[in-house]
C-alpha cells in the first residue's frame, strides 16, 4: 500500500511541477528582472531535457532496477526545485528547471514501469492510480502555486514542492532497506538489444505514434479551450480557472474507471482507439459548436475530458503489457512522445486558433484522425 501511495505522489508532484508556472510567471520575471513571456523557456528547458533523456533512464532501470534510477532521481528533483527557489538570476533558473526535468524523467516514466510491474488487474490499477496522481498534480497546482505566492513567495512553491520530493525520496530508502517487492523484472535477464529496436516490437510504434498525435496534440487542443470561450462568451479568469479544476476531476474519475473498463474489453489499445473517436468528434463538436448553446458546450467538454481520462492510462498499461524486459524504455518512450507533441502541437494549435473554428476543426481531425489510424488492430503477421 505504501509502495501506491508513494507512486501516486511521485506523479503529483511531476504533474504539478509542469503546469504550476502558469499563475506565477508574472512575479518570476519581475524577481528575475526579465519579461514574463521569457520565463516561459523554464517550461521548454524542463521539457526538452526530460524528453531527450527519459528514454535512457527508462533502459537503465529495465537493466539495473527501478529504484536504482528512481531514488536519486526523486533527490535530485529535491535539490533542483529547492535551488530554482533560490536563485537568484534568470540564467540560474534555467539551468535548474534542466536539472529537473532531467530528474522527471528518471521518475514519472519509472512510476508508470514500477505499477505496470505487478501482475494481471493489479498493474492496470496502479498504473491508472499513478495517472490519477499525475492528472491532480496538473489540476491543483495552478491554484497552489498562486496562492504561496500570494502569501509567501513564488520561490515557496518550488521550496515546498522540493521539500515534499525529498519526503518521498526518504519513504523509497525504506523501501529499499526493506527490501519489499518494487519491480518483477530481473536486470540479469535485460537482454542487451539496442534502443532503436524498440520500435520494431508489434504494436509498439502505433502506440508510441498515439501519445504523440492523440495525447500530446490533445493536450494542445484542450488547453485553448478557455481561450475559446473567453473570445466567444466574455467569461471571468476564474470562470475558466474553475472550468479547468471541474474538468480535470472528472479525467481523475475516467482514470479511475479505467480498470474496469479493461476488465470488460481486456485491451488497452482498443479502449484507446474509442476514447480517441470520442474525443474527436467532441472536440470537433465543441469548436464548431454556436458558443451561445453554452450548456450543450459543457456537456462536450465533460465527454472530452473524461474520454482522455480513461483513455490516457488504457493506452499506458497496453505499452506496458508490450515487453516485460524493455518496459522500462518503452514507458519512457511514452512519456517522451507525449511531450514531443504537446512542445510541437501547442504551438500549431496557438497558429491554427487564428483561423478560428474551422482551423481548430482541421487540426482536430487531422490529429485524432491520425492517432485512430496508427492504433487500428494489429495484424497476425504483424504478431
Amino acid at each position: 500500500m505504501l509502495l501506491k501511495i508513494l507512486l501516486f505522489f511521485i506523479a503529483f508532484l511531476v504533474g504539478a511541477d509542469e503546469l504550476m508556472l502558469g499563475p506565477i510567471l508574472i512575479p518570476i520575471g519581475n524577481d528575475l528582472g526579465v519579461e514574463p513571456e521569457r520565463v516561459t523557456l523554464f517550461i521548454t528547458a524542463y521539457s526538452v531535457a526530460l524528453a531527450m533523456v527519459a528514454p535512457v533512464l527508462g533502459a537503465l532501470s529495465d537493466r539495473h532496477g527501478r529504484l536504482w534510477v528512481l531514488l536519486p532521481a526523486a533527490l535530485l528533483f529535491g535539490a533542483a526545485s529547492i535551488a530554482t527557489g533560490l536563485v537568484d538570476t534568470f540564467e540560474w533558473g534555467l539551468t535548474t528547471r534542466v536539472l529537473t526535468g532531467l530528474a522527471s524523467a528518471g521518475m514519472l516514466p519509472i512510476a508508470f514501469a514500477i505499477a505496470a510491474d505487478s501482475s494481471g488487474a493489479d498493474a492496470v490499477k496502479r498504473i491508472a492510480w499513478v495517472q490519477a496522481g499525475l492528472t491532480l498534480g496538473m489540476i491543483a497546482s495552478p491554484a497552489v502555486g498562486a496562492i504561496l505566492a500570494e502569501w509567501l513567495s513564488w520561490r515557496a512553491a518550488f521550496i515546498v514542492l522540493g521539500v515534499c520530493a525529498w519526503c518521498v525520496a526518504a519513504l523509497l530508502g525504506i523501501l529499499a532497506a526493506n527490501k519489499l517487492p518494487v519491480e518483477k523484472v530481473s536486470p540479469q535477464n535485460i537482454s542487451k538489444e539496442q534502443p532503436v529496436k524498440i520500435w520494431a516490437i508489434p504494436g509498439a510504434a502505433g502506440a508510441l505514434l498515439a501519445m504523440c498525435f492523440g495525447l500530446g496534440g490533445g493536450i494542445g487542443l484542450f488547453n485553448l479551450i478557455g481561450q475559446h470561450l473567453r473570445d466567444s462568451l466574455n467569461v471571468s479568469m476564474w470562470l475558466v480557472g474553475s472550468l479547468y479544476a471541474i474538468l480535470g476531476v472528472i479525467s481523475v474519475i475516467g482514470n479511475m474507471l479505467m480498470p474496469r473498463l479493461m476488465q470488460r474489453f481486456g485491451n488497452g489499445r482498443q479502449i484507446m482507439r474509442v476514447a480517441l473517436i470520442v474525443c474527436l468528434l467532441v472536440s470537433v463538436g465543441f469548436y464548431s459548436y454556436p458558443t451561445e448553446h453554452w450548456a450543450i458546450l459543457l456537456l462536450l467538454l465533460a465527454f472530452w475530458s473524461m474520454a482522455g481520462g480513461i483513455g490516457s492510462p488504457a493506452l499506458q498499461s497496453y505499452i506496458a503489457e508490450l515487453s516485460v524486459t524493455h518496459r522500462g524504455v518503452l514507458m519512457s518512450m511514452g512519456i517522451t512522445m507525449m511531450h514531443i507533441g504537446v512542445a510541437i502541437w501547442s504551438g500549431i494549435a496557438g497558429f491554427a486558433y487564428s483561423f478560428g473554428a474551422i482551423g481548430m476543426v482541421i487540426l482536430a481531425t487531422l490529429l485524432f484522425g491520425m492517432a485512430i489510424v496508427v492504433l487500428r488492430p494489429i495484424s497476425k503477421a504483424q504478431k
